[in-house]
């Protein structure tokens, strides 16, 4: 499954993921089920910054599912089919899969096993979550008993707070240099961070400007804009 989607800097970004819904025959709920973000921990938290003048920075971690291995217990197999010449690619790619290609009727399929958690298949998002709370834990970070995506840790005397929703973070504490070092933390473990500093943010189709002590604006217009894109491309 190919999706293809217009960010908000105006660049397209295209991510290939598997379609997993035919795993739901079979992987109970609870193996599968990761916790996200929640609103009201969002705004708490966005009030706690503007309010303590918290310097922020908010960071994605790009190909996130990826990082994470599939446990040894788990045999998951990933079936490519020769649509938009996915079968090709993967043989040239990796010219030793050529012999394992099969056909089912007139199409070419081929099945592999699958290592890393893969967008698209069922539990890949718990799969994360757990990867990610290990790095955030063996830094010192405490999950919030009332939010599982929400970390703190008191660093000078100051709490330090990681929030994320899937794999879009936003990071703050009152000392810049304190925000410096954790991304270069997390930037060892998990490379190719992309990062944005400043007074004025995007986080999740937000627009965050943290003008004055105390005082925060928060929009949606560019977010609102491009869904009306998105719907009027839909209907055109």
């Amino acid at each position: 499954m190919n999706l293809i989607k217009i960010k908000r800097c105006g660049k397209v970004k295209g991510r290939t993921c598997a379609d997993g819904n035919v795993q739901r025959n079979y992987v109970p709920r609870e193996e599968a089920s990761s916790p996200t973000l929640s609103n009201e921990a969002l705004m708490c938290l966005l009030l706690i910054n503007s309010f303590e003048n918290r310097e922020v920075a908010v960071f994605d971690v790009p190909g996130a599912y990826l990082h994470a291995d599939i446990p040894e217990s788990k045999f998951e197999i990933l079936k490519i089919e020769d649509e938009d010449d996915f079968v090709d690619i993967m043989c040239n790619v990796n010219p030793e899969y050529l012999n394992d290609v099969r056909y089912e009727g007139k199409k070419k399929v081929l099945y592999v096993r699958i290592l890393k958690a893969l967008y698209g298949t069922i539990g890949s998002a718990l799969l994360w979550h757990s990867l990610y709370t290990e790095v955030l834990e063996k830094e010192g970070f405490k999950l919030n008993p009332y939010d599982r995506c929400v970390a703190n840790k008191v660093i000078n005397g100051k709490q330090c707070t990681l929030a994320w929703y899937v794999d879009d973070n936003i990071l703050s504490h009152n000392d810049s240099k304190v925000v410096d070092q954790i991304l270069k933390t997390i930037e060892s473990e998990l490379p190719g961070l992309v990062i944005e500093r400043g007074r004025k943010l995007n986080y999740l189709g937000m627009e965050l400007d943290f003008f004055e002590k105390g005082k925060m604006k928060l929009g949606t217009v560019q977010y609102l804009t491009n869904m009306i894109s998105e719907l009027e491309g839909e209907l055109t």
